[in-house]
């Protein structure tokens, strides 16, 4: 791929030294059930659109990047069978055959349990691709970033909305905690920051998930306060973390 990513200047500063992730997640977030379903439901959508986005214009990284990480987010919640039809998808994409990955993302209609290309996951990604939900639409993502810093400037979000930012926010973080950048990797100390600050990030994403995932029954000023919590979980990493 030769066109260069124009991230968000906190995602930029992540992706900083990017590394390969050793393996997928070896647990899945402790989502709710529910809310694990309806995310997995939405990132299959998602994920069909990309690719078809891909084969259309497959010169652009960014849909690119957000494919494999919505591969990965399903490799979080989906079912077996699910895990195992988007690590094909992320397979085909890792190896630049765009039409066998659109190919793939069909077949989430239906998926069928791969074991074997879930363990072949391994190596086929990098921070880069897991960052990349949290840029803007226009650019590849999924506007999460954005998403986000509206909500709380503008005071609300809408349950399902929130839900669904939670709940990836909580399965991106199953995968940055595992990818240090060079910064991160400096000392322990740093290290432990980079550990810490992506544990907050799974932790407030899983705490918006769990009240936004109430539907009608949840709090509002709940869903607000959890925003807030993983924007500055996110910010805090940023900070600490970014290369001036």
């Amino acid at each position: 791929m030769t066109t260069k990513l124009r991230l968000p200047t906190g995602v930029a500063a992540l992706v900083a030294g990017l590394g390969f992730l050793a393996a997928p997640p070896a647990t899945p977030a402790d989502l709710p059930a529910d809310t694990s379903k309806k995310a997995a439901a939405a990132d299959v959508a998602a994920l069909q659109k990309k690719l078809d986005d891909i084969v259309a214009d497959p010169k652009k990284n960014g849909p690119i990047r957000t494919a494999k990480a919505l591969a990965l987010m399903l490799n979080v919640y989906g079912d077996e069978a699910t895990k195992g039809q988007s690590a094909e998808v992320l397979l085909a994409l890792a190896g630049k055959d765009y039409k066998a990955a659109a190919a793939a993302g069909k077949g989430l209609s239906s998926p069928k349990a791969n074991p074997d290309a879930v363990k072949k996951m391994d190596g086929k990604f990098d921070l880069e691709d897991v960052m990349s939900p949290f840029r803007v639409a226009k650019a590849g993502g999924l506007n999460i970033e954005k998403d986000i810093r509206d909500a709380t400037k503008g005071g609300k979000m809408e349950p399902k909305n929130a839900a669904l930012i939670g709940a990836r926010s909580a399965a991106l973080a199953e995968y940055t905690i595992k990818l240090p950048n060079d910064k991160a990797k400096t000392n322990p100390s740093m290290t432990a920051k980079w550990e810490r600050w992506s544990k907050d990030m799974g932790v407030a994403g899983k705490e918006l998930s769990e009240e936004a995932g109430k539907a009608d029954k949840s709090d509002p000023k709940k869903i607000l306060a959890g925003l807030k919590k993983l924007d500055a979980s996110c910010s805090n990493c940023h900070n600490d973390f970014r290369n001036e």
